[in-house]
């Protein structure tokens, strides 16, 4: 079960699943176990054997002997190949190969090959086709120009964290999860704490604490490894029991200058120093801190000791006497009171996120003060605006105000901080930006939300003329603005210009009120030959700010989380300029548009590297995808074979769509929609079927489906296809873990006794009165963990053959108050 969870996780998996112009995939580093986990989970895994026709495995002989090679590929390919054959190697390979969408793994390449030595034609491989190389060094792979570099360190801290944190099976915590293993590599000890302090942690907001602690990037002297392990523990510690456990974690780190200390000691020195009442709670005590990774146990149980630098972070950088502090890190504490004023003299970093303190000092004392974390104080309330005594913190490079939603006013004096690089005030209410900020010459970093209730005489003041065009070193800029508000369609196009002043831009977020703003943006960072965006969020159209709203926090998240997210409202008609943005876009908003009829009319082979989309109050939308449109795109192509469309596409979620019957209309060919991982669809009328037999074929990633008010569907999957035929397979939705069924009145069936979800480990239904019987096909899953729904109607079901004895002892009473 371990090996069969990890495989739709792995990432060699994902890219190789995904995106057609990845052709060749590098897979570097020296761990030799490792290299056997990963070529073992691409060889043996069912879903690539499933998506490609062949799969071939290939060791690259030191002298790279490329004929033994094709003779090694030629016969994995054709199983009856005779001696005969294999000597005239170039015809048969080649013949072998025609027609094939294959996958090759070169293992062991040490030296630069081309792959046309193997009469395979580099500039074009068969459509769909990928090639993995894995090698010892990066540098080959940049020689040998492969489309995607992964680094085995990299596979292994993912594995790593898995292994630690437990199973992490629903979004948006994936995606998390992913996030913060990049923020802790390369160091598998960080990746192992952070994982330990989420273990069995449901609660989605501390999980982005957890990255928003490890985000804070302290500006001193501490660097690299020492940075981030002051995050690390912090968080770790904030993660602990109770109070006594974080005071003997500091008793023991502040008086114990051994290697290791005996157990039994340690718990004595807690009793005898007062913190603890008793031996047995210590025993506790030290269980919790060894589970947590933040001590070492030897083998027989007898000592203990801190791992790697942790004691000397520990002592020098967390818990160090108050007259030595650097760091004033009380955030995530239950804090009502601010740290005194002293403890403020000496600190260079200050973090107070979190926490429930109502005011700060009016005269803080802090002349080396660098960073200062202010964000999300909920209960700030006396701060409606910035102190003239900011202008004392001549020091500070970073500023963190974000969701300090009572910040009303920015001081004048705030030009005064020459030295600031980083400036966030998203989440606040401010009016209007102060003239000075035009001082801030240093600044690469700037996040902005302004709030205008009230109508402005004059909208140049909200944001004065040449504030933002002086800002030369701006690489990041995000703009906040009531979208809503007359004043800021008078007063973005003047903005706007500015903006395309600033060359070293990459990421940058704004809303563009009409469609002619974005068409001016995209036509004047073109002439003034700007790089592309790395990361945007981009808002086009008025009112976009209501319908957010209606969106569960954790999707919102994950959109926010997107790198490159377009967000469409109030549309009319099909625009270019959409087209160009949603060609580079990753994820998609698409809501109230007039009268788009499908979504493929904006273009298939425009959402290549679509990941999310969102679909919202497009009442005119029939079908998400109609296999017409593609082949008229192939037409227009010249294109010898069919699309794949959406092969990258990973989360659709759908809702209030009036007049949607269909999802996919027309033949699927092998690879449309197979990274698909999350769907959603609620308040969708006229859908009466989810999946058409054709699609299941490809679903071959999807692991949560969610159905709501959906009163017309009678069954998930549809029996007909359009060739007639069923196609052929042990189980659909191989990997599926988790579905929901809430007011679904008309259901009458899941699959129409279709073998589905053998991975299946939630069912909750509501209100799917006419779904009366069920059969052991459909719910045949082993590692079923809990099934919810209406306590009478479970009671009456029937069931198709034998009901597992088991599923009574899982199944729970739905509480109504958890059903949307």
């Amino acid at each position: 079960m371990q090996k069969q969870r990890a495989e739709s996780d792995f990432v060699p998996m994902q890219s190789i699943q995904k995106k057609s112009n990845v052709e060749k995939i590098g897979i570097y580093g020296r761990n030799e176990v490792g290299k056997a986990i990963v070529i073992g989970a691409l060889k043996e895994s069912a879903i690539l054997r499933n998506l490609f026709d062949r799969v071939i495995c290939v060791a690259v002989p030191l002298n790279c002997d490329m004929e033994k090679v094709q003779k090694e590929i030629a016969g994995q390919i054709s199983s009856d190949l005779t001696e005969a054959n294999a000597v005239d190697m170039p015809h048969s390979e080649v013949n072998a190969l025609e027609g094939l969408k294959f996958l090759l793994i070169l293992v062991g390449v040490n030296q630069h090959m081309k792959l046309e030595t193997l009469r395979i034609p580099e500039a074009t491989l068969p459509v769909g086709s990928k090639i993995v190389f894995v090698t010892g060094s990066g540098r080959l792979c940049d020689e040998i120009e492969v489309d995607k570099k992964i680094g085995l360190d990299d596979l292994l801290l993912c594995e790593l964290f898995r292994q630690n944190v437990g199973e992490v099976v629903y979004y948006p915590k994936k995606a998390l999860a992913r996030e913060i293993v990049r923020m802790c590599r390369p160091y598998s000890h960080a990746v192992i704490l952070v994982a330990r302090a989420l273990q069995n942690v449901d609660d989605i907001l501390i999980w982005k604490r957890a990255l928003e602690r490890l985000n804070v990037r302290p500006t001193s002297h501490e660097a690299g490894l020492e940075a981030l392990m002051v995050n690390v523990l912090r968080f770790c510690i904030d993660q602990l029991e109770d109070d006594k456990t974080r005071r003997c974690l500091k008793n023991l780190a502040l008086c114990n200058n051994y290697d290791e200390i005996a157990s039994e000691f340690a718990i004595d020195l807690w009793v005898r120093d007062g913190i603890l009442d008793a031996h047995d709670e210590g025993q506790k005590v030290l269980k919790n801190l060894v589970n947590a990774s933040l001590l070492e146990v030897d083998e027989n149980r007898q000592f203990v000791k801190f791992q790697d630098q942790d004691q000397d972070i520990l002592v020098d950088l967390i818990f160090q006497p108050e007259e030595n502090r650097v760091f004033l890190m009380r955030g995530g504490l239950d804090l009502t009171e601010p740290p005194e004023v002293e403890e403020w003299e000496s600190a260079k970093e200050i973090c107070l996120m979190h926490t429930g303190i109502s005011e700060l000092p009016k005269e803080p004392r802090c002349p080396s003060l660098s960073s200062l974390y202010l964000q999300r104080n909920y209960k700030l309330t006396r701060i409606r605006c910035l102190p003239e005594s900011i202008s004392q913190l001549v020091s500070l490079k970073r500023l963190f105000l974000n969701d300090c939603v009572l910040l009303r006013r920015i001081s004048p004096a705030i030009g005064r901080l020459k030295q600031l690089e980083v400036f966030d005030l998203e989440g606040t209410k401010i009016k209007n930006l102060p003239k000075e900020i035009e001082c801030l010459i240093n600044l690469t970093c700037l996040g902005i939300s302004i709030s205008r209730t009230e109508p402005s005489n004059d909208s140049k003041t909200v944001i004065p003329h040449g504030v933002i065009s002086s800002l030369l070193h701006l690489e990041e800029l995000n703009l906040d603005m009531d979208t809503d508000a007359e004043w800021w369609d008078t007063c973005a196009e003047g903005v706007l210009s500015e903006v395309c002043n600033l060359k070293r831009l990459s990421a940058f977020k704004f809303s563009f009120p009409t469609l002619e703003l974005l068409r001016q943006f995209n036509q004047l960072r073109k002439s003034m030959e700007h790089p592309s965006l790395a990361q945007f969020r981009l808002c086009v159209g008025n009112h976009a700010s209501r319908i957010m709203n209606r969106l569960p926090s954790d999707i919102e998240f994950e959109l926010e989380q997107c790198n490159r997210f377009l967000r469409y409202t109030n549309g009319d008609g099909v625009i270019m300029d959409i087209k160009d943005i949603l060609q580079q876009s990753d994820a998609f908003f698409l809501e109230r548009h007039a009268n788009l009829k499908k979504l493929s009319e904006l273009g298939i082979d425009n959402m290549d590297q679509l990941k999310w989309c969102v679909l919202g109050e497009c009442n005119e939308i029939e079908v998400l995808v109609d296999a017409s449109d593609t082949l008229h795109q192939e037409a227009l192509a010249e294109s010898h074979c069919k699309s794949i469309c959406l092969e990258s596409l990973e989360f659709l979620y759908v809702y209030y769509m009036r007049n949607l019957r269909n999802i996919w209309k027309g033949s699927m060919q092998k690879g449309c929609l197979s990274s698909l991982k999350l769907l959603t669809l609620c308040k969708c009328p006229e859908l009466t079927v989810i999946f058409s037999s054709e699609m299941l074929d490809n679903l071959n990633n999807l692991e949560e489906v969610t159905v709501e008010d959906c009163p017309a569907i009678v069954s998930l999957i549809s029996c007909q296809t359009s060739t007639g035929k069923v196609p052929e397979m042990p189980y659909f939705l191989p990997i599926l873990k988790k579905l929901s069924l809430h007011y679904v009145p008309t259901l009458s069936s899941i699959s129409y006794g279709l073998r589905i979800a053998p991975r299946l480990e939630r069912l909750s239904f509501y209100d799917c009165s006419s779904l009366k019987s069920m059969s052991i096909d459909e719910v045949s899953s082993e590692h079923l963990k809990k099934i919810r729904g209406e306590r009478s109607w479970w009671k009456d079901l029937e069931w198709c053959g034998h009901k597992p004895d088991h599923l009574d002892g899982i199944f729970i009473p739905i509480d109504t108050c958890d059903i949307p």
